[in-house]
């Protein structure tokens, strides 16, 4: 392996170490736990989870349904679905994380289903496509992002780092909708003026693109995301707005 190629590799890993530390401090103080449904990564977002010590005591399960067949027996993900749109899809990416949350119990789950390469890919889905789904509690939120150029590798690593970067986005919008819930009825009850202006500040950072169960056969324009170069925080802010942990 050439050098500079090394090198990026332990940048990657560090990246994905880190992003998983964060989501990991945000399940703890909320005493949630986790799942994870992968098919092209095949148990490399659960294996970077599960590096941390303690792991379980807030991650759940993991399924590697890499067929159509175990990701229909498995996760319950629509036969009808899958023929219609392919297992890197919207709705497959949704249909997983909606079955690792209902069969694991979790109260969030993150699913992965791309096309890591070097062949698989087509016009329309070239390698480097991914599919991530992320259920928070109620809600989901499901992203594409396209990382074309790289070796299977490398593509599968992206993968998951763009996986853990929505799970992130997600919980954050998740508990910004709760407490926009909050600061409301504070104000109602207390009729106070400064409260209204802090709940209008809360909801202006609601993520509008983070959907509930009941709108799961309506999709809105896919947001595609580009490599892992240009995803910095400026470009996921125009998602959903990024807060950095201590």
């Amino acid at each position: 392996m050439p050098k500079n190629a090394r090198f990026r590799r332990l940048n990657v890993n560090e990246e994905a170490s880190m992003l998983a530390a964060r989501l990991v401090r945000r399940l703890k103080k909320e005493g949630w736990s986790l799942s994870v449904a992968e098919s092209c990564t095949g148990g490399l977002l659960a294996s970077t989870f599960t590096d941390i010590s303690g792991a379980s005591e807030w991650f759940s399960q993991g399924w590697v349904t890499y067929s159509n067949d175990s990701k229909i027996s498995q996760l319950g993900v629509s036969p009808k679905k899958l023929e219609k749109r392919g297992a890197v899809s919207h709705e497959v990416a949704l249909g997983m994380a909606q079955g690792a949350q209902s069969a694991s119990g979790s109260g969030v789950s993150i699913s992965i289903t791309g096309i890591a390469g070097p062949t698989g890919g087509n016009e329309k889905k070239p390698v480097g496509s991914v599919y991530v789904g992320v259920c928070i509690g109620e809600s989901y939120l499901v992203r594409r992002g396209e990382f074309g150029g790289a070796d299977r590798a490398s593509n599968k690593h992206s993968f998951v780092i763009f996986a853990m970067q929505k799970a992130i986005e997600a919980w954050d919008t998740h508990f910004a909708k709760i407490d926009a819930v909050r600061i409301a009825a504070e104000a109602e009850a207390e009729g106070d003026e400064s409260i209204e202006l802090d709940l209008e500040k809360a909801l202006s950072s609601i993520n509008p693109d983070m959907d509930t169960w009941d709108a799961t056969d309506d999709w809105s324009d896919e947001k595609i995301a580009n490599t892992l170069e240009e995803q910095d925080k400026v470009t996921l802010g125009e998602d959903a707005e990024w807060t950095e942990e201590q």
